[in-house]
């Protein structure tokens, strides 16, 4: 750490310092783009009252650019850039840090599945909210299925004597079927394109769960059960300490709670390891609120292509001694409950994720990086030296300056002649990076931009909301005891000590 950053981490902690260096962390990357409302949305090219107002239609940064993304190379040679090449590691971020980070995109980014005849990627199913929907469920209807209606408590069962959540599948003369209680979970829709062609095996280890694809990773198996047994053991200590509380204000305080904790983490935990920060950022009731960036929430088209941070996902994962390759991630909570939770967190932890670039994705998930690219040309997102300006960044003069590797760079100019046409989401992860970060400058811009602004902006940050009306006296002493996702783990697993675990790699046996 250089001397600067030491005095950063220093004074950052310190009262009344640390606030000044909060807020103006925060404020340097929220203010990077005008504030919300956005003037387009996939709604219309143009400014209409329908596309700055009706949310099922993503909204987007930058109006479309058809007359570029016609002049764009081919899409399958474009696409082989992203194809691995060798099994390169991050310098210091753990595989804990990919399965949080797709656990928690894919709350919100919820783009609207169509027929590929009609998909014009326009609209989401989103509720633009950090909701911790991935275990509530996306609407109230949805909630109470998951609901036990007991003490507040989310339904739960026991497994290889463990809390998990219930299966969402049951066993019928006539073969595997979806348990009654949650026949309205998930639309028709998104139910048959996750469980349509999948196999018994994964239907019957299968968890009922706030989205649809809550089973479709080891990683959001792992961090919907860790939340799941959150809530229930905040239920659990609410109930103790208000007898007189009904299931229903146990249920909502818990929840209440519970969405806190997950957004205290994206601030101080999730950012701060993403973001070049020496010192921890904090999550302040109130403060957003008196800036102009404090609007509300509206999911933009280029942050549903954002986080396909697919080279994050290593060549070969290694669980309790075995290695496989990382396919083995997919649908496959068997090996989930194998490892068990604790093991599953401390050796996630253990190992490193994949560095995030281009030419590092490993084979099976090369069709969805091409599935990205297609969506980037379908919506006409502009290019990346545009979006670096947009977000208040100098646009990148050569392709060398772009990259440090001679071999990616000449490849890139092959494809676009001139850096001003490399794709956005090309040069997201072409931009070199230095040892000390974990993606490039544009992405840690947008990244950060967006969390802020997203996050700070939940109703339950807001000065009015944010006290023990809320949350009970109980329920903030757990808030200000939570500090990041480590905390979640030792509560709820056999992990004692909170420094084992976390998005930074430890060393350690897997």
């Amino acid at each position: 750490m250089s001397l600067l950053n030491k005095a950063s981490a220093f004074f950052g902690k310190l009262p009344g310092i640390g606030d000044a260096l909060n807020n103006r962390v925060i404020n340097k990357y929220a203010n990077a783009v005008p504030p919300r409302p956005r003037p387009l949305s996939m709604a219309e090219p143009y400014v209409t009252w329908r596309g700055l107002t009706d949310r099922r239609y993503s909204g987007r940064h930058l109006p479309a650019d058809p007359a570029y993304t016609a002049s764009l190379p081919e899409l399958n040679e474009v696409a082989t850039l992203f194809k691995q090449t060798e099994d390169r590691r991050a310098n210091d971020t753990s595989l804990l840090f990919p399965f949080f980070a797709q656990w928690f995109t894919d709350s919100f980014l919820r783009t609207k599945w169509k027929p590929e005849n009609q998909q014009d990627f326009a609209h989401n199913e989103s509720n633009h909210e950090i909701d911790l929907c991935q275990i509530y469920g996306t609407n109230e209807e949805r909630t109470a299925t998951l609901r036990s209606f007991q003490e507040g408590r989310l339904k739960s069962q026991i497994l290889h004597d463990e809390e998990y959540p219930v299966n969402l599948f049951e066993e019928t003369a006539s073969g595997l079927r979806i348990k009654p209680e949650f026949e309205r979970l998930y639309t028709p829709a998104n139910f048959d394109r996750v469980f349509g062609n999948a196999s018994d095996t994964h239907k019957k280890n299968a968890f009922a769960v706030g989205i649809e694809h809550g089973n479709s990773t080891m990683g959001n198996t792992l961090l919907n059960i860790l939340f799941l047994r959150e809530h229930n053991h905040i239920a659990g200590l609410l109930h103790k300490q208000y007898p007189d509380w009904d299931d229903e204000r146990l249920f909502q305080t818990a929840r209440n709670i519970n969405i806190v904790l997950l957004l205290n983490i994206v601030i101080s935990d999730y950012i701060v390891h993403i973001a070049p920060v020496d010192f921890p950022l904090r999550a302040v009731p109130g403060k957003a609120e008196k800036e102009h960036w404090y609007r509300t929430n509206w999911i933009a088209v280029e942050f549903a292509l954002l986080y396909r941070w697919h080279s994050f996902i290593p060549k070969t994962v290694t669980f309790a001694g075995d290695t496989r390759e990382s396919s083995a991630l997919r649908h496959n909570n068997v090996w989930v409950q194998e490892i068990g939770i604790s093991d599953l967190c401390r050796q996630a932890s253990c190992q490193k994720a994949g560095y995030l670039t281009v030419g590092n994705t490993p084979d099976f998930l090369l069709e969805i990086e091409k599935l990205s690219l297609h969506m980037a040309r379908t919506c006409q997102l502009q290019s990346f030296n545009n979006y670096r300006q947009h977000y208040g960044l100098r646009k990148i003069t050569s392709f060398d300056q772009l990259t440090a590797n001679k071999d990616l760079a000449q490849k890139l100019k092959l494809l676009y002649n001139n850096v001003d046409e490399v794709e956005w989401l090309v040069g997201l992860f072409a931009e070199d990076y230095g040892t000390t970060s974990m993606m490039g400058e544009l992405m840690v811009t947008m990244v950060a931009n967006d969390a802020f602004t997203q996050a700070l902006t939940n109703p339950l940050l807001s000065a009015n909301i944010y006290n023990e009306d809320t949350f009970s006296p109980l329920g903030m002493e757990i808030i200000n005891n939570t500090k990041g996702l480590a905390d979640i783990i030792v509560r709820n697993t056999t992990i004692t000590e909170r420094d084992s675990v976390g998005f930074k790699y430890r060393q350690g046996q897997v």
